[in-house]
């Protein structure tokens, strides 16, 4: 039961981690018309986001695999959000791109 528990608060840590971090880094890249006025919060935040939402998804994947009881329907909000958040970061990342190539070349 310990170890369900433990299970249960890394994966709605790890999946609220990067969700809380979002609008921070979006209010340090500076956001205009044309794009992010600076990219590296983008850069640094989102590939790493990005891992920790796939390792919270193989969690919560985990929990349902071993035991199917009424209380695992919490694990559909955490995934939906998890999801969420995934794709939120892979779209900064996709946004960040032309900037970074600008300034690249």
């Amino acid at each position: 039961m310990y170890a369900r528990k433990r299970a249960w608060w890394r994966a709605a840590g790890l999946t609220l981690l990067p969700v809380a971090l979002i609008l921070p880094v979006i209010r340090a890249t500076h956001f205009e018309p044309a794009g992010p006025a600076r990219v590296w919060p983008v850069l640094a935040f989102a590939p790493i986001a990005m891992w920790i939402e796939i390792r919270a998804i193989e969690t919560l994947l985990a929990l349902y695999r071993h035991r199917r009881d009424p209380l695992l329907i919490a694990i559909v909000p955490l995934g939906v959000v998890s999801v969420a958040a995934y794709g939120l970061c892979g779209i900064l990342l996709l946004v960040a791109v032309p900037a970074v190539l600008h300034r690249l070349i």
